[in-house]
């Protein structure tokens, strides 16, 4: 039996070495996080960008060890507060899914329960981790809401998912995955399909929650604006694998690999009337790891070593690691 997590050193709170998450298909191997590192200190947010499929998700299922069939973990380890959740027993990783680790998912309206009182989802988590009794639970729900900033908080806990708006139900994820006052928030999406205007609400939402709580976060995204206010440092995902790692001053003054640059050019500009620049071809399928660099058939800047061998994330200053023959 594992004892409580409890911090027991001054180094990363979540260390995530090598970390190989493959699916097993009728149609071939696809090896949706592929050999992956990095870490997040308390306090500190940590943005996964990338395109669609590129493995972010799946990063995040495989801390929680939520992947579902016919994915798996196949290799790596994910050590947080010096506990290698790999190796945990699913009771114990359980007592942590939730509790010190927390997720707000991409969609409220299909993570939250439509025939659940939100207060009655809220007060859930707090029964189950905390111990508390459903009066405490339900008080404590309503102090939740108020701290997201819902008003009128102690008759929204009668509302259903579908009498909210869509800022609402995500400030409802926001507070119940803040229940049990996590080290780590997992933050996939977090303002997917809301105006700009609630997107940015949100964000300064869960920054100020963070600072506060001196909560780590890793936020899961597409959106490089999102990621330029609110990181500290950002991991760039192509077909698995992290293509470059930097802080986020650093990758947006100076970006390295080709992709992030592709990325990067896609921002609209105030005063641009120019069409956006596109990265041309299809992101790589994943499957059986066919040797070379993955992103090499849409490359602006192909080289010869890139169909051959498989780059290295090789640091090229400080902090800045890229995985490019070019760097």
């Amino acid at each position: 039996m594992y004892a409580p997590l409890k911090k027991t050193s001054t180094g990363p709170l979540l260390q995530v070495r090598g970390l190989k998450s493959y699916f097993f298909t009728r149609s071939g191997l696809v090896k949706a996080v592929d050999d992956i590192s990095f870490e997040i200190s308390a306090g500190e947010t940590l943005a996964l960008v990338g395109e669609s499929g590129c493995g972010k998700s799946i990063t995040s299922l495989s801390i929680l060890r939520l992947i579902p069939e016919p994915g798996r973990v196949v290799d790596g380890e994910i050590i947080f507060d010096d506990h290698d959740l790999l190796r945990m027993p699913p009771t114990e990783m359980r007592r942590v899914r939730g509790n010190q680790i927390s997720m707000i998912f991409q969609e409220p309206m299909t993570s939250l329960n439509p025939v659940l009182k939100i207060g009655e989802q809220i007060a859930e988590v707090l029964r189950l981790h905390r111990g508390m009794t459903n009066g405490e639970a339900l008080t404590q729900a309503a102090k939740l809401l108020t701290d997201v900033g819902i008003a009128a908080a102690e008759s929204r806990l009668h509302d259903f998912p579908h009498q909210l708006s869509g800022g609402q139900r995500q400030r409802v994820m926001i507070a119940m995955a803040l229940a049990c006052d996590p080290q780590l928030l997992i933050a996939d999406e977090p303002t997917t399909a809301l105006d700009v205007t609630i997107q940015a609400q949100i964000m300064e939402l869960l920054s100020k929650l963070a600072r506060d709580r001196q909560m780590a976060t890793l936020l899961i995204s597409h959106d490089l604006g999102v990621v330029a206010g609110n990181a500290d440092r950002v991991a760039v995902m192509y077909a698995g694998k992290i293509v470059e790692y930097a802080g986020v001053k650093q990758l947006f003054k100076n970006p390295t690999h080709p992709y992030t640059r592709g990325l990067l050019a896609c921002i609209p500009r105030l005063g641009n009337k120019d069409p956006l620049p596109t990265i041309q071809g299809q992101p790589d399928d994943k499957n059986n790891g066919a040797d070379g660099c993955a992103f090499l058939e849409r490359c602006s800047t192909p080289c010869s070593s890139g169909g051959s061998k498989i780059p290295h994330l090789q640091e090229i200053s400080p902090g800045h690691f890229v995985r490019c023959w070019r760097a």
